[in-house]
């Protein structure tokens, strides 16, 4: 069930992604490309979180498929990016939660999304 946010609050939810999303540039520069991924991933999350607070005043709980279901209804019908959040989930947990390791090339493909994503996040939430 979707949380109840003040408004106000998505302009720290998305500092919280770009903190992550600096992470996740630092691990990939390390060779870290599992780290990065689930720092990139959490920082879509908490961007899309924060488009969610600005349009709608809530937040997904733990439920991956409310995240995607809020950020549709966030974007009202406008240009989504729905597929990225839900590619970004997948990939936390594929990466983050198995034996699986990821890449360089997977790594960077990500990163460079999660970017354009808090860029396409702030300008609608600014």
């Amino acid at each position: 069930m979707a949380k109840e946010v003040r408004r106000e609050s998505a302009g720290r939810f998305l500092e919280k992604a770009r903190q992550f999303y600096e992470s996740a540039l630092e691990d990939y520069q390390k060779g870290r490309y599992d780290a990065c991924i689930f720092q990139a991933s959490q920082a879509v999350i908490l961007a899309n979180d924060a488009l969610c607070i600005a349009a709608l005043g809530q937040r997904a709980s733990m439920d991956h498929r409310e995240a995607a279901r809020l950020h549709l209804r966030a974007c009202k019908n406008r240009e989504s990016k729905k597929d990225l959040v839900v590619e970004a989930l997948d990939k936390r947990n594929e990466f983050g939660y198995t034996e699986k390791e990821s890449g360089a090339q997977e790594a960077n493909l990500l990163l460079v999304r999660a970017k354009r994503f808090l860029d396409w996040v702030r300008e609608r939430v600014a």
